[in-house]
């Protein structure tokens, strides 16, 4: 894609001089479809898939019908989005039902979980930095559930 702007005139979008760096072989650019990782099942009707980057990483988070992520805190910040259907979201004591679109933002340290009702839920959370155990946690779990 050719354009005759300088960079400064780009704005947002600087133009790099090279488009191909040369990068960590522990850290390479790569494609993931997420269709093609397996869902780890991590309490009754809960199950995740991870992708991990070095200074974030992504969770998608599966939650049958009537299932319960158990409240729980952590040190690292968290931001989560609803892809599809709704969940009773619990964040440092208050309860919202939120669904698609919603988003929440968890700070370090603050309790927090949920609840489906009668409807299934698939959210995306980010972590920053990626949290601590959650690769292990994924690879250890034998169970793998299927999200319909």
């Amino acid at each position: 894609m050719a354009n005759d702007t300088s960079p400064q005139e780009q704005g947002y979008f600087v133009q790099p001089e090279n488009r191909v760096i040369e990068v960590s072989e522990d850290f390479l650019p790569q494609y993931i479809n997420i269709d093609q990782l397996p869902i780890s099942l991590v309490s009754e009707g809960v199950g995740l898939k991870g992708v991990f980057g070095h200074n974030l990483m992504l969770s998608f988070v599966y939650m049958k019908p009537h299932s319960v992520a158990a409240l729980h805190s952590h040190p690292e910040e968290q931001i989560g989005l609803v892809l599809e259907g709704e969940y009773e979201f619990e964040l440092n004591g208050v309860r919202k039902l939120i669904g698609k679109g919603d988003v929440y933002i968890v700070p370090p340290g603050v309790p927090h979980g949920a609840r489906t009702h009668d409807k299934a839920c698939l959210a995306l959370d980010i972590f920053a930095p990626p949290r601590s155990g959650y690769r292990e946690m994924l690879e250890a779990t034998h169970k793998v559930m299927t999200f319909d």
